[in-house]
């Protein structure tokens, strides 16, 4: 496989491995830093020995390799707020009662609050005034504020720092982790008396693109478009998806096309090729090449000015950058490599793209297409124009699916069987539906955007809301609460990886590889049924409520006092997925409950617990149980003592107290999670 010779690829590669490495480990900074200055100086010398030599230098190959996968490693030591001396999470000053902090960006509200990313620039103290940095997710009450507040606007708050919430489930969706990865250390939650806004807007280019694009939707809003109509014009003109609603985003993604609400490569790529095309007269001009890549790269920018500049548009705009360039080379290597090229440099810029579904989903998604498209598109070779224009959309489905698959298992553990019928649709429309908008855009901030024009073009997009829906109706065809672990992800991307090594180069090797590919996908589905196959019992948490679970091998027995249809818990459907659970069986809850290695006392209201000869393992209490909890310790002497969601907070804090006195464990599922006893059988 020719294409994969190339050294930008190999020096990609080690880099998402050094920057990998960087993640993993703690490692000390002085000491990495001479090593990174030693290896320069080692990779120095070995490029002037390799320069007098007339064959390739192996020596020269691994000084190179070598350094690439070290220079990974401070350069994601550099981006980590931990190592960072200005950050506020390192300035520690108990005096500092008032930070000044500036809106950034505005994230979609939920039912209380309006939710913001804020930059913090000061913090002060009674003696000084500390200048910092740093991202904070700041939330304010909706009932205390009048409007929403534009990014610029500089806020005084108090300094009162907390750490986002973790999940006290297993297997939901971890919002700190996710704004981490997003160097979102803290949060803030404030009403409106709690903050001053200062009179000063700091009116940078992010600020002046976001009231630019807040003016454009004012004018769209005062047009004769309906909210769901003008929800879409706003995803995939200007990047926001705020106002979308659930039922249709739901829709979308039952119908495999929730990839189009999100201004990413798909976007870029359709301009891309849309420009490609009106510019290809230049292609004649004596220098028309360069002007066309030109004109491509800039307006390709400038659209992504229009939707805000934010992370997902910026690196799809970078990536199909250097694709153009490669387009216009007319050669698949350059497109590639171009597409390597750029992966390589948003990396340096900022490693923690890596973490990002949509930079993963991009760039697999188009490496895909590259390499499976051409092949698979030869299989067949239609005689009519209309029939190869759908098979040449319909390839480019396929391959886009087959390189997006196994991570859209791992992170959404559903699959849409009718995608392909979705995007042979929408895919075509989408073309039309992002030129005409552009033009809609413009001439509605003119104030001169006819009526006909608006109404053909709201019609546009309720017909592909329509078509959307009847789609999502089928859903015989649309598999959910498919178990996917990081193991069988990886194990399917190497597969993926050697099938194309195989099509690209049929040899005895390569037929060993993707044999091996199976075998090892085939050991991942295996080591993820051994996994599941242990029992476990675990005390969920669910305010109000109490759900206990034993799980053995695919089956969960489920005992609890939930009033609603336990298909509607998220808790429990989140727990069925990440287990790979496929029934569950429903009971009262009991007094005792015993298993292989572990007894567990349950004590409920009222308090009934005086049980001869038999000492739990684990006591519950649940409904708040009037209980001389130190007498209990004594008399039953437990492992561990639980509180679930059940119980009044003001007992919890009592049995604490008291638990800690006796040197008991104690744990408290509305604080410390879940609880789980994982026991062989």
């Amino acid at each position: 496989m020719q294409f994969l010779n190339f050294t930008i690829i190999k020096l990609s590669l080690f880099l998402i491995l050094g920057i990998i490495t960087g993640f993993s480990f703690e490692i000390p900074g002085t000491p990495l830093f001479i090593f990174l200055g030693v290896l320069f100086l080692i990779f120095c010398s070995a490029f002037l020995r390799a320069r007098r030599k007339l064959f390739d230098d192996v020596f020269f190959g691994i000084c190179t390799w070598s350094l690439i996968f070290t220079l990974g490693v401070p350069v994601t030591y550099l981006h980590q707020p931990k190592n960072q001396a200005n950050h506020y999470i390192n300035i520690e000053n108990p005096d500092a009662e008032i930070i000044q902090i500036r809106i950034t960006e505005s994230l979609k509200p939920n039912l209380y609050y309006e939710a913001y990313i804020a930059e913090v620039e000061k913090v002060f103290s009674e003696e000084k005034i500390i200048p910092a940095k740093g991202k904070i997710l700041l939330s304010i009450s909706k009932d205390s504020i009048e409007s929403k507040l534009e990014p610029g606007i500089k806020l005084l708050v108090p300094n009162e720092l907390k750490n986002i919430a973790e999940p006290l489930n297993p297997y939901r969706f971890n919002y700190r982790n996710y704004m981490q990865k997003q160097r979102v250390e803290k949060q803030l939650q404030l009403n409106k008396a709690e903050i001053q806004i200062l009179p000063h807007t700091e009116k940078r280019l992010l600020t002046n693109i976001s009231n630019f694009r807040e003016r454009l939707i004012q004018n769209l809003f005062e047009t004769k478009f309906n909210k769901d109509e003008l929800a879409i014009m706003q995803a995939l003109l200007l990047g926001q998806r705020q106002d979308i609603s659930k039922e249709i985003y739901e829709e979308y993604a039952a119908a495999g096309a929730i990839h189009i609400l999100a201004v990413s490569g798909l976007h870029v790529g359709i301009i891309l090729l849309i420009l490609n095309w009106l510019f290809k007269p230049l292609n004649l001009l004596r220098n028309g090449l360069i002007l066309k890549t030109l004109l491509l790269i800039v307006l390709m920018w400038g659209f992504a000015i229009l939707a805000g500049l934010s992370p997902s548009v910026v690196r799809a705009v970078t990536m199909f950058s250097f694709i153009a360039i490669g387009m216009q080379m007319r050669r698949k290597t350059s497109v590639l490599n171009s597409l390597f090229i750029s992966l390589f440099i948003l990396l340096l810029i900022n490693p923690y793209f890596i973490f990002q579904v949509g930079f993963q989903l991009s760039y697999l998604a188009v490496f895909a297409i590259v390499t499976i498209q051409p092949k698979l598109f030869k299989l067949w070779k239609p005689r009519f124009k209309i029939t190869k224009y759908f098979w040449g959309l319909l390839s480019v489905s396929i391959a886009a699916q087959i390189g997006v698959l196994p991570l859209s298992l791992f992170y959404f553990h559903q699959f849409p069987g009718l995608f392909f019928l979705s995007n042979l649709v929408v895919l075509p429309v989408l073309g039309i539906i992002l030129g005409l908008g552009i033009l809609v855009i413009v001439l509605a901030f003119l104030n001169f955007l006819p009526d006909f024009l608006a109404n053909t073009y709201g019609k546009l997009i309720s017909l592909m809301n329509q078509f959307i829906g009847w789609i999502a109706e089928k859903e015989e065809f649309v598999f959910t609460d498919i178990h996917f672990n990081i193991w069988q992800n990886l194990s399917a991307y190497l597969l993926i990886f050697f099938f194309i090594l195989l099509i690209y180069q049929k040899s005895f090797k390569n037929l060993v590889f993707f044999l091996c590919g199976i075998l090892l996908f085939q050991g991942s589905m295996l080591y993820s049924k051994i996994q599941n196959s242990s029992l476990e019992i675990i005390i969920f948490h669910k305010p109000r409520k109490t759900m206990i679970g034993i799980q053995k091998d695919e089956k969960l027995i489920l005992y609890h006092n939930l009033e609603d249809e336990i298909q509607e818990e998220i808790r429990l459907k989140d727990y069925k997925t990440g287990s790979n659970i496929h029934s569950i069986e429903e009971k009262i809850i009991p007094d005792i409950l015993n298993t292989y290695k572990a007894s567990v006392l349950i004590v409920d209201s009222s308090a009934v617990y005086k049980l001869n000869n038999f000492e739990p393992d684990v006591v519950l209490l649940r409904n708040s149980p009037k209980i001389n909890l130190e007498r209990l310790i004594r008399r039953l002497n437990p492992k561990i003592i639980i509180a679930d969601g059940s119980n009044y907070h003001s007992y919890v804090s009592r049995w604490a107290e008291t638990a800690q006195k006796q040197k008991a464990r104690f744990h408290h599922t509305g604080k410390n999670g879940a609880f789980r006893i994982s026991t062989e059988p």
